[in-house]
């Protein structure tokens, strides 16, 4: 064979073998073996790489392209960015107060409360979605693994002054607090606090009760305490209190709460109150509404384009308004002349005329110095702790715990306030752009997950954004870089 030109023999370099096969030149690769028969090395030629022509040079194979590309792709990394950008820019201040209070177990605790916020996550699954977060080129080689996670979580739930500590950073002077308790299913009966009862929902099951305070002034929970499942809340509001250091406190109990017994506790701890009776409940005096004339009543106020009506008795030392809704009447009657139709089994007139003066009607007891009109706001209000405790039963999917020990209980409550704190956080930039009856807050955490970071070559780059999502982070003012 003769001596192959320098265009072809330019490319190629060790490790590779040129070839003529009819009057074209192909590239291989090529390497040796020692053959221990013939005890010789022996040439072993590998994969085509190519060709050459004079005119193109060398031309990569279609086999060792799709190579390359599979080898790029394989060290490629992708990870979700854009609900940690937007903890960076509008929910950077919980980083800041975490690092003031728990300057050790900061990192932790925030990354902790980013897999529950955006996947939910059980705890056996933390580790999976940090390390597919940016979250964990922020905060490197945390250890969020199964095996150490309990260990971390009895870390912090030991710390309930630092805890409370931090609870006080979202409290506010002269604002309206509301209370409420709730049930905890527990899956341990390891634990002393649980106890086996009658949940609220009238099921029978091991559980712990959470108190909890919501401040009506900034829409956020500002307080948490876990308490033993058999101890009734209005035995844990003085305690509450004193360790919130909140002044000034109104219970707004619901519907079921009233008992002489309840109301007795709450004298003697010589606390504030708001308490609705049922309508049939024999401190209520109707005979103001029984009369037909509205000089009965004391006055009337507006509320959410209504009138109220309301005139005022007394029992004690205890104030007891009674407040007539008209158009809530009306929609009542006829809701239950309706029924006597449909069922009247368990609706007749005879029941109907016993109660008809009662539609409409709502009777609040109170201890509080305050108007009428200000009660009532004050009691309508209460709506908003229950709102928010179906959002950490529902949307945080906080309803059960398998914690098997208080202060990984402890711990694991607190990551879940912290969620929620940031499902309010949200929820406010989407009222404060009129946008709330448009989008969920988890439909913008939706929104932002599809905005990932991508790692080429040791470099990250910003993937791109859908219209869609990019429409939306305008609409929201919220810029991901």
């Amino acid at each position: 064979m003769g001596k192959h030109p320098e265009w072809a023999t330019k490319h190629k370099c060790k490790g590779t073998e040129l070839r003529l096969l009819n009057n074209k030149y192909y590239l291989y690769e090529v390497s040796s073996k020692w053959d221990p028969i013939l005890k010789r090395s022996k040439k072993i030629t590998g994969k085509l790489l190519g060709k050459i022509t004079e005119e193109d040079g060398f031309i990569l194979s279609d086999k060792d392209k799709l190579r390359k590309r599979e080898l790029v792709v394989s060290k490629l990394t992708v990870k979700e960015y854009g609900i940690v950008a937007f903890i960076d820019s509008y929910l950077s201040e919980y980083k800041t107060k975490l690092k003031k209070h728990f300057p050790k177990l900061c990192s932790e605790i925030m990354a902790l409360a980013y897999c529950k916020f955006v996947h939910q996550s059980a705890l056996k699954n933390i580790e999976f979605h940090y390390l597919h977060s940016y979250l964990s080129e922020q905060y490197p080689r945390l250890s969020l693994s199964p095996k150490n996670l309990s260990a971390l979580l009895r870390e912090i739930g030991s710390e309930r002054t630092q805890i409370t500590n931090f609870f006080q950073e979202f409290g506010i002077t002269n604002d309206s607090i509301l209370f409420d308790g709730t049930d905890l299913i527990s899956n341990s009966q390891k634990m002393d606090i649980n106890k086996f009862g009658k949940s609220k929902k009238g099921t029978f099951d091991y559980f712990a009760n959470i108190m909890f305070i919501f401040s009506v002034g900034t829409q956020l929970p500002v307080y948490y305490r876990i308490m033993p499942g058999n101890i009734k809340d209005v035995k844990a509001f003085k305690l509450c209190l004193e360790e919130s250091h909140i002044k000034d406190a109104v219970i707004i109990a619901d519907k079921g709460f009233y008992s002489e017994k309840n109301i007795e506790l709450l004298r003697e701890e010589k606390l504030e109150f708001i308490l609705p009776l049922r309508r049939n409940n024999k401190l209520i005096n109707y005979d103001n509404i029984k009369k037909i004339e509205k000089q009965n009543f004391d006055k009337f106020f507006k509320f959410e384009n209504r009138i109220i009506w309301y005139y005022t008795t007394k029992v004690g030392n205890e104030n007891i308004y009674v407040y007539l809704d008209e158009e809530l009447k009306a929609e009542e009657i006829k809701d239950y002349l309706f029924r006597t139709e449909s069922l009247p089994e368990k609706y007749n007139m005879d029941e109907f005329y016993a109660k008809q003066h009662m539609f409409g009607t709502i009777a609040l007891m109170n201890n509080i110095k305050k108007k009428p009109e200000q009660v009532f706001v004050d009691y309508k209000s209460r709506v908003q702790i229950e709102i928010m405790i179906d959002a950490l039963k529902n949307i945080i999917d906080a309803d059960k715990s398998y914690m098997q020990n208080e202060q990984a209980l402890e711990a694991w409550m607190f990551i879940n306030y912290i969620t929620l704190h940031w499902y309010y956080k949200i929820l406010h930039l989407l009222k404060s752009k009129e946008l709330n009856h448009k989008f969920s807050p988890m439909d913008l955490i939706s929104f932002l997950k599809e905005i990932k970071k991508v790692k080429i070559n040791d470099k990250w780059y910003s993937s791109e954004i859908i219209k869609k999502t990019e429409d939306t982070l305008k609409l929201l003012d919220i810029h991901i870089t």
